[in-house]
């Protein structure tokens, strides 16, 4: 069955087509019986994955969906750069901690002192 291009579906049709794939059925044959591309329902389970359901709203591409998407994706982007930064940040701070610990090991043994294995 030929894919209708300019056919809209309802948020409970492509909830319903998702819901098959993800109860094991193929989704090559899933999207044959309902007469769409398979890359077309790849592309809707990929949106719920991940930013659930209610990124399906209505019938067709609610206005603004694509660019809030996009945001989504950025957002998640920045929030895990800033999480990189804060890890590195405190890496950082562990060598210097632990540099410094080890010229005081250093100069302790250089003094004469014993070297504490704690």
């Amino acid at each position: 069955m030929k894919e209708n291009r300019s056919k809209r579906h309802s948020r409970e049709f492509k909830i319903a087509a998702i819901r098959r794939v993800a109860a094991g059925e193929m989704q090559s044959k899933v999207a044959r019986d309902l007469g769409i591309s398979p890359s077309l329902l790849a592309t809707w389970r990929q949106r719920v994955r991940e930013c659930g359901e209610a990124v399906l709203k209505g019938v067709g591409r609610p206005k603004g969906a694509q660019t809030q998407f996009r945001r989504s994706g950025e957002s998640r982007v920045a929030e895990l750069e800033r999480l990189v930064g804060r890890q590195q940040a405190e890496i950082d701070f562990l060598e210097r901690a632990l540099h410094r610990i080890e010229q005081l090991r250093r100069e302790q043994n250089a003094d004469g002192g014993t070297a504490s294995s704690k």
